[in-house]
Protein backbone atom coordinates (compact mmCIF):
# COMPACT_ATOMS: atom_id res chain seq x y z
CA UNK A 1 0.00 0.00 0.00
CA UNK A 2 1.42 3.29 -0.94
CA UNK A 3 1.93 5.93 1.69
CA UNK A 4 -0.46 9.27 1.51
CA UNK A 5 2.49 11.25 2.74
CA UNK A 6 5.39 13.16 1.11
CA UNK A 7 9.00 12.07 0.92
CA UNK A 8 10.88 15.72 1.45
CA UNK A 9 14.70 16.07 0.34
CA UNK A 10 16.87 19.04 0.60
CA UNK A 11 20.07 19.37 -0.88
CA UNK A 12 21.48 21.96 2.02
CA UNK A 13 24.65 22.77 0.87
CA UNK A 14 22.87 23.88 -3.11
CA UNK A 15 23.41 27.16 -3.88
CA UNK A 16 26.16 27.84 -1.73
CA UNK A 17 24.09 26.82 1.09
CA UNK A 18 21.24 28.93 0.91
CA UNK A 19 18.69 25.65 0.53
CA UNK A 20 19.80 24.71 3.89
CA UNK A 21 19.48 28.13 5.38
CA UNK A 22 15.80 28.47 3.65
CA UNK A 23 15.32 25.24 4.63
CA UNK A 24 13.30 25.86 8.07
CA UNK A 25 11.24 28.15 6.93
CA UNK A 26 10.23 26.13 3.75
CA UNK A 27 9.69 23.12 6.33
CA UNK A 28 7.25 25.88 8.46
CA UNK A 29 5.27 26.60 5.00
CA UNK A 30 4.51 23.19 3.92
CA UNK A 31 3.50 22.20 6.98
CA UNK A 32 1.06 25.25 7.61
CA UNK A 33 -0.42 24.61 4.04
CA UNK A 34 -1.13 20.78 5.35
CA UNK A 35 1.71 19.00 3.66
CA UNK A 36 2.21 15.29 5.80
CA UNK A 37 5.83 14.52 4.80
CA UNK A 38 8.55 13.54 5.80
CA UNK A 39 12.12 15.08 5.20
CA UNK A 40 15.48 14.09 5.10
CA UNK A 41 18.85 15.87 4.18
CA UNK A 42 21.36 14.88 1.89
CA UNK A 43 25.01 13.94 3.12
CA UNK A 44 26.93 13.46 0.36
CA UNK A 45 27.15 13.37 -3.73
CA UNK A 46 23.95 10.75 -4.83
CA UNK A 47 22.84 10.50 -1.65
CA UNK A 48 19.29 12.22 -2.81
CA UNK A 49 19.57 8.91 -5.49
CA UNK A 50 19.44 6.63 -2.63
CA UNK A 51 17.12 9.00 -0.50
CA UNK A 52 14.89 8.62 -3.10
CA UNK A 53 15.25 4.25 -4.08
CA UNK A 54 13.98 4.32 -0.69
CA UNK A 55 11.50 6.36 -0.24
CA UNK A 56 9.72 4.16 -2.70
CA UNK A 57 10.75 0.92 -1.16
CA UNK A 58 8.89 2.53 1.82
CA UNK A 59 5.78 2.96 0.16
CA UNK A 60 5.98 6.91 -1.21
CA UNK A 61 4.56 8.37 -3.88
CA UNK A 62 5.19 11.85 -3.51
CA UNK A 63 8.93 13.05 -3.76
CA UNK A 64 9.29 16.76 -2.89
CA UNK A 65 13.09 18.08 -4.30
CA UNK A 66 14.33 20.91 -3.01
CA UNK A 67 18.17 21.84 -4.44
CA UNK A 68 19.26 22.58 -7.62
CA UNK A 69 19.04 20.85 -11.08
CA UNK A 70 21.99 18.42 -9.88
CA UNK A 71 19.72 17.53 -7.17
CA UNK A 72 16.51 16.25 -9.54
CA UNK A 73 18.88 15.01 -11.23
CA UNK A 74 19.80 12.20 -8.26
CA UNK A 75 16.38 11.74 -7.59
CA UNK A 76 14.94 10.81 -11.23
CA UNK A 77 18.26 8.36 -11.12
CA UNK A 78 16.46 6.81 -7.94
CA UNK A 79 13.16 7.16 -9.09
CA UNK A 80 13.81 5.15 -12.01
CA UNK A 81 13.21 1.30 -11.47
CA UNK A 82 14.10 -1.20 -14.24
CA UNK A 83 14.08 1.35 -17.10
CA UNK A 84 10.75 2.94 -15.79
CA UNK A 85 8.76 5.35 -12.97
CA UNK A 86 5.86 4.07 -11.27
CA UNK A 87 3.22 5.56 -12.92
CA UNK A 88 1.47 6.49 -9.47
CA UNK A 89 4.78 8.19 -8.58
CA UNK A 90 4.51 12.08 -8.60
CA UNK A 91 7.57 14.37 -8.43
CA UNK A 92 7.49 18.19 -7.29
CA UNK A 93 10.53 20.60 -7.51
CA UNK A 94 11.12 23.34 -5.42
CA UNK A 95 13.99 25.04 -7.03
CA UNK A 96 16.80 26.34 -4.68
CA UNK A 97 20.14 25.52 -6.73
CA UNK A 98 22.51 27.77 -8.78
CA UNK A 99 20.59 27.35 -11.95
CA UNK A 100 17.20 25.86 -11.62
CA UNK A 101 16.94 25.48 -15.63
CA UNK A 102 14.60 22.93 -15.91
CA UNK A 103 11.70 24.75 -14.30
CA UNK A 104 12.34 27.44 -16.37
CA UNK A 105 9.57 25.69 -18.62
CA UNK A 106 7.19 24.41 -16.41
CA UNK A 107 5.66 27.78 -14.86
CA UNK A 108 7.11 26.36 -11.87
CA UNK A 109 8.70 29.80 -9.72
CA UNK A 110 12.41 29.56 -9.54
CA UNK A 111 11.63 31.33 -6.27
CA UNK A 112 11.44 28.76 -3.29
CA UNK A 113 8.96 30.76 -1.43
CA UNK A 114 6.82 30.51 -4.37
CA UNK A 115 7.61 27.41 -5.75
CA UNK A 116 6.70 25.50 -2.65
CA UNK A 117 2.79 26.57 -3.35
CA UNK A 118 3.24 23.82 -6.73
CA UNK A 119 3.81 20.79 -4.06
CA UNK A 120 0.22 20.84 -2.15
CA UNK A 121 -1.83 21.48 -6.05
CA UNK A 122 -2.84 18.63 -7.66
CA UNK A 123 -2.27 19.52 -10.97
CA UNK A 124 0.83 17.21 -12.56
CA UNK A 125 2.32 17.27 -15.92
CA UNK A 126 3.69 14.14 -17.63
CA UNK A 127 7.54 14.84 -19.05
CA UNK A 128 10.01 12.65 -21.33
CA UNK A 129 13.02 11.70 -19.62
CA UNK A 130 16.19 10.47 -21.35
CA UNK A 131 18.51 7.63 -20.87
CA UNK A 132 22.07 7.64 -21.19
CA UNK A 133 23.76 4.21 -21.89
CA UNK A 134 27.64 5.41 -21.81
CA UNK A 135 31.43 4.64 -20.02
CA UNK A 136 32.51 6.02 -17.47
CA UNK A 137 35.96 4.63 -15.37
CA UNK A 138 36.34 2.03 -18.27
CA UNK A 139 33.07 0.77 -16.98
CA UNK A 140 29.49 0.79 -18.88
CA UNK A 141 26.83 2.72 -16.98
CA UNK A 142 23.22 4.22 -17.60
CA UNK A 143 21.81 7.48 -16.12
CA UNK A 144 18.61 9.63 -16.46
CA UNK A 145 17.77 12.89 -17.25
CA UNK A 146 15.19 15.36 -17.98
CA UNK A 147 16.54 18.67 -18.92
CA UNK A 148 19.64 19.02 -21.24
CA UNK A 149 22.89 16.67 -21.29
CA UNK A 150 25.84 17.30 -23.98
CA UNK A 151 29.00 16.14 -24.66
CA UNK A 152 32.24 18.27 -25.80
CA UNK A 153 33.37 21.53 -24.51
CA UNK A 154 29.66 21.67 -22.71
CA UNK A 155 30.85 18.90 -21.00
CA UNK A 156 34.30 20.15 -20.06
CA UNK A 157 32.78 23.14 -18.95
CA UNK A 158 30.41 21.31 -16.86
CA UNK A 159 33.25 19.53 -14.63
CA UNK A 160 35.23 23.27 -14.15
CA UNK A 161 31.52 24.35 -13.16
CA UNK A 162 31.24 21.22 -9.97
CA UNK A 163 34.98 22.24 -8.97
CA UNK A 164 34.12 25.68 -8.36
CA UNK A 165 33.07 26.92 -5.40
CA UNK A 166 28.95 27.67 -6.06
CA UNK A 167 28.48 30.70 -3.54
CA UNK A 168 27.53 32.89 -6.50
CA UNK A 169 25.12 31.18 -8.07
CA UNK A 170 23.51 31.34 -11.24
CA UNK A 171 24.96 32.39 -14.24
CA UNK A 172 28.65 33.76 -13.34
CA UNK A 173 30.02 30.17 -12.62
CA UNK A 174 29.47 28.82 -15.49
CA UNK A 175 30.54 31.78 -17.83
CA UNK A 176 34.07 31.78 -15.93
CA UNK A 177 34.46 28.24 -16.27
CA UNK A 178 33.26 28.20 -20.01
CA UNK A 179 36.29 31.26 -20.56
CA UNK A 180 38.82 29.04 -18.80
CA UNK A 181 37.73 25.40 -20.42
CA UNK A 182 37.87 27.93 -24.00
CA UNK A 183 42.01 28.49 -22.99
CA UNK A 184 42.95 24.76 -23.50
CA UNK A 185 40.02 22.86 -25.44
CA UNK A 186 40.27 21.21 -28.83
CA UNK A 187 37.24 20.32 -30.77
CA UNK A 188 36.72 16.78 -31.83
CA UNK A 189 36.56 14.15 -34.34
CA UNK A 190 32.97 12.93 -34.04
CA UNK A 191 30.68 10.44 -35.54
CA UNK A 192 26.85 10.88 -34.73
CA UNK A 193 24.03 8.44 -35.83
CA UNK A 194 20.44 9.30 -34.82
CA UNK A 195 17.67 8.10 -36.81
CA UNK A 196 18.60 6.64 -39.36
CA UNK A 197 20.93 9.76 -39.98
CA UNK A 198 24.38 10.16 -40.11
CA UNK A 199 26.90 12.70 -39.78
CA UNK A 200 30.65 12.67 -39.43
CA UNK A 201 33.17 16.07 -38.59
CA UNK A 202 35.07 17.72 -36.25
CA UNK A 203 32.54 19.17 -33.52
CA UNK A 204 32.85 21.51 -30.38
CA UNK A 205 29.25 20.19 -28.73
CA UNK A 206 26.87 17.66 -28.99
CA UNK A 207 23.92 19.10 -26.93
CA UNK A 208 20.45 16.70 -25.97
CA UNK A 209 17.73 18.95 -24.98
CA UNK A 210 14.43 17.98 -23.59
CA UNK A 211 14.51 20.86 -21.57
CA UNK A 212 15.89 24.49 -23.38
CA UNK A 213 17.85 26.31 -20.32
CA UNK A 214 21.44 25.24 -19.11
CA UNK A 215 24.63 26.74 -17.56
CA UNK A 216 22.07 29.39 -15.51
CA UNK A 217 19.73 30.82 -18.25
CA UNK A 218 21.47 29.92 -21.63
CA UNK A 219 18.64 29.17 -24.31
CA UNK A 220 20.43 26.27 -25.94
CA UNK A 221 17.44 24.28 -27.27
CA UNK A 222 14.68 27.07 -27.91
CA UNK A 223 12.06 24.93 -29.69
CA UNK A 224 12.48 22.02 -27.14
CA UNK A 225 9.65 20.97 -25.57
CA UNK A 226 10.10 18.14 -22.70
CA UNK A 227 6.63 16.52 -23.61
CA UNK A 228 6.79 15.81 -27.42
CA UNK A 229 7.87 12.20 -27.12
CA UNK A 230 11.80 13.84 -29.18
CA UNK A 231 14.71 15.22 -28.31
CA UNK A 232 16.35 18.59 -29.97
CA UNK A 233 19.72 17.96 -31.14
CA UNK A 234 21.77 21.17 -31.29
CA UNK A 235 25.53 20.82 -32.85
CA UNK A 236 28.12 23.29 -32.31
CA UNK A 237 30.55 22.40 -35.25
CA UNK A 238 33.94 23.70 -35.60
CA UNK A 239 33.49 26.68 -34.05
CA UNK A 240 36.97 28.17 -33.84
CA UNK A 241 37.74 30.49 -30.12
CA UNK A 242 36.80 33.39 -31.82
CA UNK A 243 33.52 32.60 -33.22
CA UNK A 244 32.36 30.18 -30.45
CA UNK A 245 33.25 33.39 -28.29
CA UNK A 246 31.04 35.78 -30.07
CA UNK A 247 28.37 33.29 -29.95
CA UNK A 248 28.06 33.23 -26.51
CA UNK A 249 25.78 35.88 -25.85
CA UNK A 250 23.63 34.84 -28.97
CA UNK A 251 23.04 31.83 -26.77
CA UNK A 252 21.17 33.77 -24.27
CA UNK A 253 18.87 34.82 -26.57
CA UNK A 254 18.15 31.50 -28.63
CA UNK A 255 19.50 33.09 -31.87
CA UNK A 256 22.17 30.99 -32.17
CA UNK A 257 20.38 28.40 -34.22
CA UNK A 258 20.78 31.06 -37.06
CA UNK A 259 24.61 30.33 -37.18
CA UNK A 260 26.15 28.52 -39.84
CA UNK A 261 28.04 26.30 -38.03
CA UNK A 262 25.14 24.98 -35.76
CA UNK A 263 22.55 22.88 -36.77
CA UNK A 264 19.64 21.57 -34.77
CA UNK A 265 17.87 18.23 -35.58
CA UNK A 266 15.09 16.01 -34.01
CA UNK A 267 15.81 12.23 -33.05
CA UNK A 268 14.87 9.90 -30.48
CA UNK A 269 18.15 8.12 -30.10
CA UNK A 270 21.84 9.40 -30.60
CA UNK A 271 24.68 7.49 -30.54
CA UNK A 272 27.91 9.43 -30.57
CA UNK A 273 31.39 8.64 -30.92
CA UNK A 274 34.75 10.17 -30.85
CA UNK A 275 38.26 9.80 -31.80
CA UNK A 276 39.18 12.01 -28.60
CA UNK A 277 37.99 11.63 -25.18
CA UNK A 278 34.88 13.46 -25.01
CA UNK A 279 33.22 14.06 -21.45
CA UNK A 280 29.18 14.08 -20.46
CA UNK A 281 27.12 16.10 -18.75
CA UNK A 282 23.48 15.74 -17.61
CA UNK A 283 21.87 18.88 -15.45
CA UNK A 284 25.29 20.29 -14.96
CA UNK A 285 26.70 17.23 -13.31
CA UNK A 286 29.73 15.25 -14.82
CA UNK A 287 28.15 11.59 -15.71
CA UNK A 288 30.94 10.06 -18.24
CA UNK A 289 32.50 9.90 -21.57
CA UNK A 290 31.99 8.92 -24.97
CA UNK A 291 30.75 6.51 -26.54
CA UNK A 292 27.27 7.28 -25.84
CA UNK A 293 23.58 6.22 -26.50
CA UNK A 294 20.94 8.75 -25.75
CA UNK A 295 17.17 7.59 -25.85
CA UNK A 296 14.09 9.39 -25.30
CA UNK A 297 11.65 7.69 -22.76
CA UNK A 298 8.18 9.63 -23.61
CA UNK A 299 6.14 10.90 -21.01
CA UNK A 300 8.15 8.93 -18.10
CA UNK A 301 7.78 11.12 -15.39
CA UNK A 302 4.92 12.71 -13.65
CA UNK A 303 5.67 16.10 -12.46
CA UNK A 304 3.40 18.50 -9.79
CA UNK A 305 3.08 21.52 -11.36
Amino acid sequence: MSRSEAKVIVNPVASGGKVGKRWPELCALLEQGGLRFAAELTEYPDHATEIARTALDEGFRHIVCIGGDGTVNEIVNGLFVDGRVHPEVVLSIIPGGTAADFVRILGISRDPLQAWRTVLGDKTRAVDAGVINCMRDGKPIERYFVNVAGLGFDGETSARVNRMSKRIGGTIPYLISLVLTLLSYENKDVELTFDGQQLRGRFNSVIICNGQYFGGGMWVGPQAAADDGIFDLVILKDLNKLEFLANVPRVYKGTHLAHPKVELFQAKEVHVEAKQRMFIQAEGELIGEAPATFRILPGALNLRV
